[in-house]
């Protein structure tokens, strides 16, 4: 098993863990739904005033043999519903005991503990501050939306994140580089552009060619070309809603445009290779499978801020702390994952110790491709990378965003 695979289970705690954790839960809570009255017997109803809800405790079958249901007098067993589980999610759900198996591994090796009332603390916490929420009804709205029980939600989602938090804490600090990053990124000057989305360095070289001749057509392209595989930005010409900041993820997109669209060489005099409305940049690759092309529409200038307002500063560092914290709880996951000796039997697939890391897919921007207010300068390398947040599936991160919003 390599750790793109298994790496599946961590895309369930590092998006659960910001997103599923609006919906949250409450581990004392169920503790205490589930602990039956001293003066109920088992298997009987508990009495309750009218209008509470009214509990029953139940019994599970244990034996492989023991009955789970009976229909028409024919027994349906223990073992027959875990083999029928098993076939239907059991490599899902292997792949969730592997991961916190291994997140459990590394906690005692680097002597950290996760207590019960720090999870119980960050369950609140999170009820609390995300929504301003009860416990009660964050627990409903797992349960009724998400179909997540507290303490599944304790035990895969709260305690992974809480446990990788801590081993990642050791790594991370904040330079002033980070926070001049920062400052530049919220008052600094902000790129107004529209984008072209395109499925492949071939269509991107193709379309760039085309825009050449006729810079006029970017919004019809954007609008209209079947090359163009951002819907969102579709129906607007490619216009993007928000304007695009310095330092904005991801890094290879935001430094690239504003090295291309903003900045300029300080020490070229000439004024006919300034960057200028209307400009475009060559294709920018963004993954695997997708390159933009951005075209300047305008810039917004800069804001005037205060460097040495404490209260601000704070604030920033605070940000940039925690985005660079879950940064590196995807990386210590991912170390681990490359370290272990895991042999999945419903797989079969199989990892040794020290295996080597898996090659990063580069991000590549043609040396073919100029600039279009300098035909002949080749465009800029990005200052910095930042690959995207690790083990987060595309479809997850909709999901989060939709959760939040």
């Amino acid at each position: 098993m390599n750790g793109r695979v298994c790496g599946r289970s961590l895309e369930r705690f590092l998006v659960a863990s910001v997103a599923v954790a609006l919906v949250g839960g409450a581990t004392v809570l169920a503790q205490q739904s589930s602990k039956p009255s001293a003066k109920t017997a088992p298997g009987r109803a508990t009495t309750a005033p009218a209008g509470d809800v009214t509990l029953k405790e139940t019994r599970i079958p244990v034996n492989p043999g023991d009955p789970v249901a009976t229909v028409n007098g024919e027994v349906i067993t223990r073992q027959q519903l875990a083999d029928e589980c098993l076939t239907r999610k059991g490599e899902e759900i292997l792949e969730t005991l592997i991961a916190r198996k291994l997140i459990e591994q590394a906690v005692k090796a680097g002597h950290a503990e996760v207590t019960g009332a720090e999870v119980d603390a960050e369950i609140e916490r999170v009820a609390q501050s995300m929504a301003g929420m009860t416990r009660e009804n964050w627990l409903r709205t797992l349960s009724k939306d998400r179909g997540i029980s507290p303490a599944q939600y304790a035990r895969d989602i709260i305690y992974p994140a809480l446990a990788l938090r801590k081993l990642a804490e050791p790594r991370v600090k904040v330079t002033a580089k980070d926070l001049k990053d920062a400052y530049d990124a919220q008052f600094g000057e902000k790129l107004r552009c529209r984008i072209i989305v395109v499925g492949s360095l071939e269509h991107g070289k193709q379309i760039w060619e085309e825009l050449k001749k006729n810079p006029a057509n970017f919004e019809k392209i954007a609008q209209n070309d079947p090359r163009s595989i951002d819907q969102s930005t579709r129906s607007v010409g490619g216009m993007l809603g928000e304007p695009l900041s310095r330092h904005a993820y991801p890094r290879t997109v935001s430094d690239a445009a504003f090295a291309q669209l903003v900045d300029s060489d300080p020490s070229d005099t000439n004024t006919v290779r300034k960057p200028k409305d209307g400009d475009f940049t060559g294709p920018i690759q963004v993954s695997e499978s997708s390159w933009v092309i951005l075209k300047r529409e305008g810039v917004m200038p800069s804001q005037p801020y205060d460097a040495k307002n404490e209260a601000t500063a704070k604030q920033m560092k605070e940000a940039i702390h925690e985005a660079k914290l879950k940064e590196q709880m995807g990386e210590v996951y991912s170390e681990l994952m490359r370290k272990a000796a895991i042999d999945n039997k419903l797989t079969g697939q199989t990892t040794t110790i020290a295996k080597g890391e898996e090659p990063e897919t580069p991000v590549r921007i043609d040396s073919n491709v100029k600039l279009m207010s300098d035909p002949n300068a080749a465009i800029p390398a990005p200052k910095s990378k930042q690959a995207p947040p690790p083990g987060v599936s595309q479809e997850d991160a909709k999901r989060a965003a939709a959760i939040k919003r």
